[in-house]
């Protein structure tokens, strides 16, 4: 066999007696990213390698692709690019000793970029989530995590599930769910998250909801959000605020956590019971959800 799988079930260290949290990582400019799961039951971690055909995208079926001369089946596991057309060039990982009606599994499909003699996929599984540290300050957590290296390096992070079969193939159902995002106190809930080493940046898919805990806790919405390993930067899109009795509604936030405050540009609107005041850059105090308007002020206030 050309797979090679290793399952850790309740893996102990036989000297120390603790849990063995088997992990990957990904290196950008001397920053980690590192995925790691419990070690504990039902958790797995597999290693999957495959073999990369390069060509014309001929064919896009339900349970069938054909890259020039090549054929291959796919599952719900099968990773595919978002958008893909026929005609495209792309690049098809795919495992030669996992055969089904004589054609070969397809792990992954994407537009061609990037040089890689051989494809790497590792499955990260926990049910009580898969941890993921971007950098030194974002944690991201979801019960399933692809890492893809051959050419291009990706991180993939989401609900579903992975089970390792006996026939000694591993069935993989990525599917939208939880996935949570934490910088500091401010926590951001997801459907899932890609992160690509290449560029550095992560990518929350929304709708999102977010809340940070404290005497006046912060709860809101946004549509979007991206974070850029490099500059050590979150921000949110399409971003609403409530806290206090205060609604602030922004284009787009700069999160600074650590600092204690959010920047808000575009149409930033911030309402409570006395009026509003509107403005195209706002300073937004996280802990009392206070709004201070640094450009093109607008208001109305009632005594």
């Amino acid at each position: 066999m050309r797979i090679a799988a290793f399952l850790l079930l309740l893996a102990f260290l036989a000297l120390a007696q603790e849990v063995f949290r088997p992990e990957v990582e990904l290196v950008r400019k001397e920053k980690r990213v590192v995925a790691s799961v419990s070690g504990e039951e039902e958790s797995l971690f597999y290693a999957d390698y495959g073999d990369l055909h390069r060509g014309p995208l001929l064919a896009l079926e339900e349970g069938r692709v054909q890259v020039g001369e090549r054929a291959f089946f796919r599952d719900g596991g099968s990773l595919l690019e978002e958008g893909l057309r026929v005609g495209e060039e792309v690049e098809a990982a795919y495992n030669p000793d996992l055969e089904r009606e004589g054609l070969p599994y397809l792990m992954r499909l994407r537009r061609a970029r990037g040089e890689g003699a051989r494809y790497l996929r590792l499955v990260l599984f926990d049910p009580k989530g898969v941890e993921v540290r971007i950098g030194e300050d974002l944690l991201a957590q979801g019960p399933l995590a692809v890492v893809e290296r051959g050419g291009v390096e990706e991180l993939y992070l989401s609900g579903g599930e992975a089970r390792y079969r006996e026939e000694g193939w591993l069935e993989l159902k990525p599917l939208p769910g939880t996935v949570a995002v934490r910088q500091g106190a401010v926590r951001v809930e997801g459907k899932a998250l890609r992160y690509q080493n290449e560029t550095g940046e992560a990518l929350l898919e929304g709708p999102l909801s977010l809340r940070r805990e404290g005497e006046k806790p912060l709860e809101g919405r946004a549509e979007g959000l991206r974070y850029l390993l490099d500059e050590d930067r979150l921000w949110l899109f399409g971003v609403e605020f409530r806290q206090g009795g205060r609604t602030t509604k922004a284009e787009r936030a700069l999160l600074r956590e650590k600092e204690g405050y959010a920047y808000l540009y575009g149409n930033v609107e911030s309402r409570d019971e006395k009026g509003f005041l509107k403005g195209e850059r706002v300073l937004y105090a996280l802990r009392t959800g206070e709004a201070l308007v640094l450009g093109k002020v607008a208001g109305e206030f009632r005594e």
